[in-house]
């Protein structure tokens, strides 16, 4: 919580452009109840979905790259405390590069539940307003798992390669954050390429990067060694 308080006092600016792309990403949703019918969910065995359908599902990226712009002064706080000392002072108590890693993703973790759970929140209300109660707990799921998994490979990414941490005109830049954009941007499309596939690629491609996420974590000990975190 230290650091979720620290990083927030850091930067404004990423929160409230993340919070402007969950709007975005409400935008999309709320064409449900005008593309989908009331009764739309998973689709049965033998039906599908058109391209006009699938644009709700849009809701999923947006909201999930939200996510990761809303955490990003986490990973702005992580460049800063290794350029002044701090993870090497953390280290020096003991902590491997794992325990720092931990500490860190937490903090992005618990900033992105927060901006996840505002968003199922709204996109439950606007499914019963609208009558796709269904469809926006597809989403909702989606958003959760999706979101959270983006975030946590994006941010140990960014923790492990130090060559992707620049500080210019005394600002620190997390370069690495582009790779969690990186990882929402075949949602973007393969939803529209595959309409009566969406809800599927969508879950695998969340599968596939928590998977992703879970495997960097495990070997974040060896992708960079301690010296890596010293000013």
């Amino acid at each position: 919580m230290i650091i979720v308080k620290r990083s927030v006092s850091l930067s404004k600016a990423y929160l409230i452009i993340g919070g402007v792309l969950t709007l975005v990403g409400l935008l999309f949703l709320s064409l449900s109840g005008l593309v989908s019918p009331p009764t739309t969910g998973v689709p049965a065995q033998g039906a599908s979905r058109n391209s006009a359908e699938a644009v709700p599902f849009l809701a999923v990226s947006f909201q999930a790259l939200a996510a990761f712009l809303f955490c990003t002064p986490v990973l702005m706080l992580f460049v800063y405390d290794k350029n002044n000392g701090v993870l090497e002072y953390l280290l020096s108590l003991g902590m491997n590069q794992r325990d720092i890693y931990r500490q860190y993703l937490k903090a992005a973790l618990i900033l992105a539940a927060a901006l996840v759970s505002f968003d199922v929140v709204i996109d439950v209300i606007v499914g019963l307003v609208e009558g796709t109660a269904r469809l926006t707990l597809e989403i909702s799921v989606l958003v959760a798992v999706f979101a959270l998994s983006a975030v946590s490979l994006g941010t140990l990414l960014m923790m492990s390669f130090s060559s992707l941490q620049r500080q210019r005109m005394g600002s620190n830049q997390p370069l690495g954050m582009t790779l969690g954009a990186v990882v929402v941007l075949p949602s973007y499309f393969l939803p529209l390429v595959f309409p009566s596939l969406a809800f599927w690629i969508d879950l695998f491609l969340a599968g596939v990067i928590a998977g992703l996420s879970l495997l960097t974590f495990s070997l974040s000990s060896r992708l960079i060694k301690r010296e890596k975190l010293l000013p």
